[in-house]
């Protein structure tokens, strides 16, 4: 201990005669280090951190499967029986698998707020109590039973003010009053941000046929069962419910897996990938960090041989100056790791909304015990793998011959290994930025997607009609088509479409479906199609193409035959080689019903850019009404010049109804690419800084080279040697060395690219427009990077360098 603490004193008294020195280490070792803890710190609370719930070893998430592939949705009705059928459970809940959006009146202006349905017990059941309050009661999960609503703090504070006298108070909430009867606790999140939480009840929504699959199901095992006991019993369950129902749990099971193991990546699948990604990426300039302060610590080690030499004369041994010199890298690694930490608190609020991180409710705090042990390993490990190389080449040099030798002594030995740091840093960097490239080569791709529709002064919105208000269908009736032909009335609207899902905003809502004349053998082998409903006009306004036959129209109304208009892919895949035009199609709408196909229209992209266009097909508002609509507005100027006159419209037929969404549909599909887009920007900011890094590396060499070679050059323009010969000399060194770094990141790229594969539209992992310009780009940065220490060459006045010697 008493060497060490020598050896860290002299390291922080030689690091104070250097502070240029110093201070260039530390900043640059604390910006790799602080990308790294902040993006950990992330990926921890997202991947790692134990869910915030009492014993959630105990916690199983429950998916539907069929033929073993994950739903991941039960039926409501699936659920009841697991729950009442098994016993290796204490409690089993279920919570809706998606959110609603519901109307609260009462105030000044209607407001819309965000819902979900979850069963009585779910909350007991992760172990939430409400801070104030009371949770449901077994009552109020019966068919018909009251109706009440938990609340989130965040809605708590903005609706009552954080009033404690909430609890027991009355809200509007879609024309029904419902009594509040309790708040959760402030940070609480389970899948969704949610600001109000209903009971399932029977008989209420979603919980109607067996095929409808809408429920997550969350149990806690009874004490001493395990996840494989509870799963053989639920199998057991399955295959009763199997014979029971074989129309619509044929090959149905349910898949248990570990909670607090499990429910991360089962729920944020989605980013998950992204997110290995980014932290990939800042291990990578880490990397790069290091290299750079190790070539630093090697061009210092050099003009400190004299230092070493004398050291060594003195009775050093060689493990004595290794030692100190590794102590000196981890001096500094310290205080950087301090520094990086700080700066990853301010830059994880920076990275936390590249990705939903938060599903399973989990709130993890910026400096959690992991991420700080995380910290400290990865500034250890920085400072020794920065420090280790020169460490061990000053140990190992001959010392001795430094006290005899004159101050041309070359350095061979420090520069190949500077060169070769330089190298790796370029190969790195080249990976990270052929990695960014095909990702915004993949965003150009989807930008450049035709959605089927045109999105050119569309503007988008959502209205809600309460079902106590709205309960009859004629008044339905009566409020959309009046609301259509206010809208069409609005000076500059072109044309007014209504649909119950627009295309890219509105994904999901299939259903089976089956040609009348061509029915499976098998019903569970039905084929399944995104079903809407439109009001007449709604072609027109989007712009979607007819293509065979005719649209929805106002005759298509309730007690005359079910009118269906189908997409492409629909009519080529229900109706191949024959013109679907007046063919029969079968709809599972918890009944069968038979519709007749009476028109076809130009596919679009209903869910996603990126997703080819799947079965679709249009119904008729008259003949299955909504209460949930969507407008489609097409107008002469921009979208949101029309908005105010819009709003007054809606409450010029209903005060109480709000006007939601509102958005036009190049705003939708710049929001559909998000995803893509930040990580496209976070990845090339990456890459742009490690780029940055290996130029300063790259740089960093041949000025040291020049300064090295300071009486050669001298010579050289003695001699005779024109200034661009001088200038090739080290230009050409530079490029050398970013030649083979290209050569190795082109390598390490076909690797690498192949983990995008998810991520790419349009194009390859291997392609070669992308490698080609990424290579060529990098091949300029190096001859840029080597221009300045040429252009120092060029200064060198050959009577000085001479006499040097």
């Amino acid at each position: 201990m008493t060497s060490l603490w020598n050896n860290i004193r002299f390291a922080v008294r030689s690091l104070r005669k250097a502070p240029g020195f110093t201070l260039i280490v530390l900043f640059v070792l604390a910006v790799g280090l602080g990308a790294n803890v902040a993006m950990f710190s992330i990926m921890s609370g997202t991947l790692f951190e134990p869910l915030p719930y009492p014993e959630p070893d105990r916690l199983v998430l429950g998916r539907a499967t069929f033929s073993g592939n994950i739903n991941p949705q039960a039926s409501a009705q699936d659920y009841w029986d697991y729950r009442d059928q098994s016993r290796s459970f204490e409690s089993l809940g279920a919570v809706l698998g998606f959110t609603r959006s519901y109307t609260v009146t009462g105030g000044e202006t209607p407001e819309r707020v965000t819902g979900s349905l979850v069963s009585v017990n779910l909350f007991p059941t992760l172990g939430i109590s409400p801070q104030i309050g009371r949770p449901f009661s077994a009552d109020e999960g019966l068919e018909g039973g009251p109706n009440v609503a938990l609340i989130s703090h965040g809605y708590w504070q903005r609706r009552f003010g954080a009033e404690r006298s909430a609890a027991g108070q009355s809200i509007i909430i879609d024309g029904d009053s419902y009594t509040v009867i309790g708040v959760l606790p402030a940070g609480f999140r389970f899948l969704y941000d949610v600001d109000v939480w209903f009971p399932m009840q029977p008989g209420r929504d979603w919980t109607g046929a067996r095929r409808w699959h809408n429920w997550l199901v969350v149990g806690r095992l009874a004490p001493g069962v395990t996840v494989q006991q509870a799963q053989s019993e639920v199998d057991v369950i399955s295959a009763r419910l199997e014979a029971e129902y074989p129309d619509s749990n044929a090959n149905k099971a349910l898949l248990l897996t570990e909670l607090h193991e499990e429910l991360h990546e089962a729920l944020v699948e989605g980013s998950r990938a992204g997110l290995l990604m980014l932290m990939g990426a800042v291990g990578l300039v880490l990397l790069i960090v290091c290299g750079n302060v190790a070539s630093l610590m090697l061009a210092r080690g050099t003009a400190r041989r004299g230092e070493m030499a004398v050291r060594s004369a003195l009775g050093a041994s060689s493990r004595t100056l290794t030692r100190q010199l590794l102590t000196e890298s981890l001096v500094l690694a310290v205080p950087a790791g301090v520094l990086g930490t700080l700066l990853a608190i301010w830059w994880r609020g920076l990275f936390v909304n590249l990705v939903d991180t938060n599903a399973a409710g989990a709130v993890t705090p910026p400096l959690s015990a992991t991420v700080l042990g995380f910290a400290l390993v990865v500034t250890v490990a920085s400072g020794v793998l920065a420090g280790i190389v020169p460490a061990l080449r000053a140990g190992r040099e001959d010392l001795a011959s430094e006290m005899k030798s004159g101050p041309r002594l070359t350095d061979s030995g420090g520069a190949r290994l500077r060169s070769g740091l330089v190298v790796a840093q370029v190969a790195i960097s080249v990976v990270l930025l052929i990695c960014a490239g095909l990702l915004m080569r993949t965003l150009a791709s989807l930008q450049g997607v035709d959605p089927g529709f045109n999105p050119d002064r569309l503007l988008t919105a959502e209205i809600r009609l309460p079902l106590a208000e709205y309960g009859e269908p004629e008044r339905v009736f009566q409020f959309y088509t009046s609301l259509a032909e206010n809208v069409r009335a609005i000076p500059g609207v072109r044309s007014v479409g209504l649909i119950n899902q627009l295309p890219i905003r509105d994904p999901g809502n299939n259903i089976y479906v089956y040609a009348a004349d061509n029915p499976p053998t098998d019903p569970s082998q039905s084929q399944v199609a995104f079903q809407r409903v439109i009001l007449p006009g709604y072609f027109e306004a989007m712009e979607i193409p007819l293509v065979a036959g005719r649209g929805i129209q106002e005759s298509d109304r309730s007690g005359s035959t079910p009118a269906l208009v189908i997409n492409q892919v629909m009519a080529d895949s229900l109706f191949p080689g024959r013109d679907p035009i007046g063919g029969q199609v079968v709809v599972d709408v918890g009944e069968l019903v038979t519709f007749d196909v009476v028109g076809v229209v130009r596919n679009v992209h209903l869910t996603a850019l990126d997703a080819n266009p799947r079965l679709a097909m249009y119904g008729s508002y008259f003949q299955r009404p909504r209460l949930t609509m969507r407008l489609a507005i097409r107008t002469l100027g921009e979208p949101e010049s029309v908005v105010g006159q819009l709003r007054d419209a809606v409450w010029s037929q209903d005060r109480n109804i709000p006007l939601a969404d509102v958005a036009s549909m190049d705003d939708v599909l710049s929001g559909s690419l998000f995803g893509y887009r930040t990580l496209m920007t976070s990845l090339g900011a990456f890459a742009g800084l490690a780029l940055l890094l290996a130029s300063m590396g790259l740089y960093g060499v041949l000025a040291y080279n020049v300064a090295r070679r300071f009486h050669e050059i001298g010579i050289r323009v003695a001699l005779g040697a024109s200034g661009s010969r001088i200038v090739r000399l080290v230009v050409s060194h530079g490029v050398g060395l970013a030649i083979a770094g290209i050569a190795v990141g082109l390598l390490g790229a076909f690797g690498v690219t192949r983990f995008l594969e998810s991520f790419l539209f349009g194009i390859e992992a291997l392609d070669p427009a992308t490698f080609v310009i990424v290579s060529l780009f990098f091949a300029l940065v190096s001859i840029l990077a080597s221009l300045l220490p040429a252009r120092r060459a060029l200064r060198v006045d050959p009577l000085i360098a001479l006499q040097t010697d």
